[in-house]
C-alpha cells in the first residue's frame, strides 16, 4: 500500500475509533409509576402528544451531558423490588424516595438530590363529611387504593382491619369508585388527580381534603454497582432543582 494511503487509513481509523469511544453509552431508567402525568405512554399506547413528566426529565438529562443516553422503561413495582433484592437491576429508578425502599439512611442505594417536590392527597366525594388530618381518621371507612403500593399509616390500618381496602389496578379506577359511591375515598398524587379532573372526571364531583396524606421529594435511585453512572449524572440531576430550563418544563405538568 502506498505510504500516503496507508497514513490516511490509519488516521481515519484513529478518528473513527475516537468517535466511538466518545459515543454516549446507553442507560435504562425504570419507573413503576404507569400513571399520568408522570408517564403518558404505557405499553406502546400513546395517551398524549408527549410522553409525560418523566420522559421530559430524561430528555433534560440527555441534553445536559453527553456521556450517557438515557431511555425510560416501565417496570411493575413487584418486579422492580425483586430485581433490587437480587441485585440484578441494570439501570436507575426515577421518581422515588428513600422511605419507599426502606433506605432512610440512604446506605443501601445511591440517591440523587430531588428533581421535584410532590404530594399525595386524600380525595372524597364532593358531599362527603369525612375530615382528614392523620391516618387514623380513615378508620372505619372504605378506601380504594392502587394494588401493591404502601401508604404510611393507612396500610397499617388495613392490616389491623380498621380500614376496609378495595385494591385496584389504577388511580383512574380509584376515582371511579369514589364517584360511584362504592368507597369513601382514595389517595393519589395531586398531579394525577388534577390530570384526571381535566381529562376523565368532573372535578366538581370530588373534594381534595386540605391536609395532604404525604409530601415528599422525587429522586433517582441507582444500585451501587452503577456508581460510575451515578457520578457522571449527579451534577446534571442536582442542578435541575434550580435550573430555569427544567423548572419551565416541570411547570407544564403542575
Amino acid at each position: 500500500m502506498h505510504l500516503s494511503l496507508l497514513t490516511t487509513v490509519i488516521m481515519a481509523s484513529a478518528i473513527f475509533g475516537s468517535a466511538l469511544s466518545w459515543a454516549a453509552q446507553p442507560l435504562t431508567v425504570y419507573s413503576y409509576h404507569n400513571k399520568p402525568p408522570y408517564i403518558l405512554t404505557v405499553h406502546g399506547k400513546d395517551l398524549s402528544k408527549d410522553g409525560g413528566l418523566y420522559h421530559a426529565f430524561i430528555e433534560y438529562l440527555n441534553s445536559q451531558q453527553d456521556q450517557y443516553q438515557l431511555s425510560l422503561v416501565f417496570m411493575p413495582r413487584a418486579r422492580l423490588n425483586s430485581s433490587l433484592e437480587l441485585d440484578t437491576l441494570e439501570g436507575a429508578v426515577i421518581g422515588v424516595n428513600p422511605l419507599w425502599f426502606k433506605d432512610r439512611a440512604q446506605t443501601r442505594y445511591l440517591w440523587s438530590d430531588a428533581f421535584m417536590q410532590d404530594k399525595d392527597v386524600v380525595i372524597v366525594a364532593a358531599k362527603s363529611k369525612l375530615r382528614y388530618s392523620k391516618a387514623k381518621d380513615l378508620y372505619g371507612y372504605k378506601m380504594a387504593l392502587s394494588r401493591g403500593l404502601y401508604y404510611w399509616g393507612v396500610t397499617e390500618g388495613v392490616k389491623s382491619g380498621d380500614i376496609q381496602l378495595y385494591e385496584t389496578d389504577s388511580d383512574e379506577q380509584n376515582l371511579g369508585m369514589v364517584a360511584l359511591g362504592r368507597v369513601d375515598g382514595t389517595i393519589l398524587s395531586e398531579l394525577t388527580a388534577e390530570y384526571f379532573f381535566s381529562h376523565a372526571f368532573q372535578k366538581s364531583k370530588f373534594k381534595i381534603l386540605d391536609t395532604p396524606h404525604d409530601a415528599f421529594a422525587r429522586m433517582l435511585l441507582f444500585p451501587k454497582n452503577l456508581l460510575t453512572q451515578f457520578n457522571a449524572l449527579q451534577a446534571a440531576i442536582n442542578k435541575s432543582a434550580t435550573d430555569p430550563v427544567w423548572q419551565a418544563q416541570l411547570k407544564k405538568y403542575q
